[in-house]
């Protein structure tokens, strides 16, 4: 079998894409993504096969054509929250190349101009987080991925429990039309639907 890609297509525009991203896939004989991955790479002239997400639909499309060289295309960044690990988990990693992209939640501290070294990432994407709000209260920078029901109403609550000395935020449709990062307060918070182009961000400002 020849060795899978794994491209990381970064926060949604084209122009995010990283040159290794671009040169993967225009050498792909096969790219798999979703049609939105797919629609990056109009140059691309390998064999298109749109997916929608999941383990199965990859691994199917990889099984017919595992003798040709494949590209599987992952939003944001292949080590964040990312199809791309249970990719690595099905097939190994040492049958799998993996190009970084750069991630939303870069592009979120990028946009607030805040330093996100030692930041805390929690998914959100399929449920809603399991960690107990007190474990989180040493923390100074906190990304939630609002990618299912209730998880804003998780973050309000969450906002509500550190109280004063951080600030919150709500970053939209990053690089995209429509962008925006704004301060929320936890009430208005409540009322955003979980959607994977959504994610909080809580900074602390008494240090």
């Amino acid at each position: 079998m020849e060795m899978i890609t794994i491209v990381g297509c970064g926060p949604g525009a084209r122009q995010c894409l990283t040159l290794e991203a671009l040169e993967a896939a225009a050498s792909a004989e096969v790219l798999i993504g979703s049609p939105r991955l797919l629609d990056l790479f109009p140059e691309a002239t390998g064999e298109r096969i749109a997916v929608r997400g999941s383990l199965a639909e990859v691994e199917a499309a990889v099984s017919v054509h595992a003798n040709r060289r494949i590209a599987v295309l992952v939003t944001g960044d292949p080590g964040i929250a990312s199809l791309s690990r249970l990719v690595l988990r099905r097939f190994g990693k040492e049958a799998c190349r993996v190009i970084p992209g750069v991630s939303s939640v870069q592009t979120a501290f990028a946009r607030l101009g805040a330093d996100w070294t030692g930041a805390r990432i929690v998914s959100a994407h399929g449920a809603v987080p399991e960690t107990p709000y007190p474990a989180l209260e040493g923390e100074t920078a906190i990304a939630i991925l609002l990618g299912s029901p209730g998880a804003a109403h998780w973050s309000a609550g969450l906002a509500e429990h550190l109280g004063e000395g951080w600030a919150l935020f709500l970053a939209e449709n990053l690089t995209f039309p429509g962008e925006t990062v704004e301060a929320i307060t936890p009430e208005a918070l409540r009322n955003v639907a979980g959607d994977a182009l959504r994610i909080a961000i809580l900074l602390r400002t008494d240090q």
